[in-house]
């Protein structure tokens, strides 16, 4: 059998309060017994001298010098005050004499189309095979494509002679993602462009 609890608790008598709690609140009284007579208190000298100062006080002799239109900082800034004492830079008058550089050979030189592949730092070619799900799925990706990646997505589709769908473009990352393993037909297509 369980004990029963009472219903209201917080309607039991409790003892009298703490000593330390009600002299919290019996400093406060509103009765005019327990107040004493209010003294304010001392007032500050400089307080009462401008409230009882006349209005054509402070004299023009102390008043403050109004704020310029114009700051400082322009004014120093617009105008130079430190003469230089070290040389100034040789005069663009005398243009240098033009070198003639050797022509790169027409395998060196970048080829002029619409899109570009970067090379890695190990100055391989950016193309990667993938393997996903469970290695059934093969994929080719190449990355690290600036300008028109539509441009080389169709190229290499005709290359490989894979459909449209097999051959997307991820937007987000500015991949080139082809269904298959196609590194080696890819890599000599690019080196065949000069990339």
């Amino acid at each position: 059998m369980s004990f029963m609890q009472p219903v209201m608790p917080f309607l039991r008598p409790l003892g009298p309060p703490r000593p330390a709690t009600v002299r919290q609140f019996l400093r406060f009284s509103t009765s005019t017994i327990r107040s004493d007579v209010y003294t304010p208190p001392t007032v500050d000298p400089n307080l009462v001298a401008s409230r009882s100062a006349s209005p054509s006080y402070p004299p023009t002799s102390l008043k403050s010098i109004p704020r310029p239109l114009t700051s400082h900082a322009s004014h120093r800034t617009s105008q130079p005050t430190k003469i230089r004492n070290y040389p100034d830079r040789v005069s663009q008058k005398d243009a240098p004499a033009t070198l003639d550089t050797p022509t790169l050979p027409e395998s060196e030189i970048a080829p002029n189309l619409p899109y570009f592949v970067t090379r890695t730092p190990s100055n391989e070619l950016p193309i990667y095979t993938l393997r996903k799900r469970g290695g059934n799925m093969r994929l080719t990706r190449v990355k690290k494509i600036d300008g028109n990646i539509d441009v080389l997505r169709d190229a290499l589709q005709m290359e490989l002679g894979v459909p449209d769908g097999e051959c997307v473009i991820n937007r987000l990352t500015n991949h080139v993602m082809i269904k298959g393993w196609h590194k080696p037909r890819i890599e000599a297509f690019l080196k065949a462009r000069n990339f």
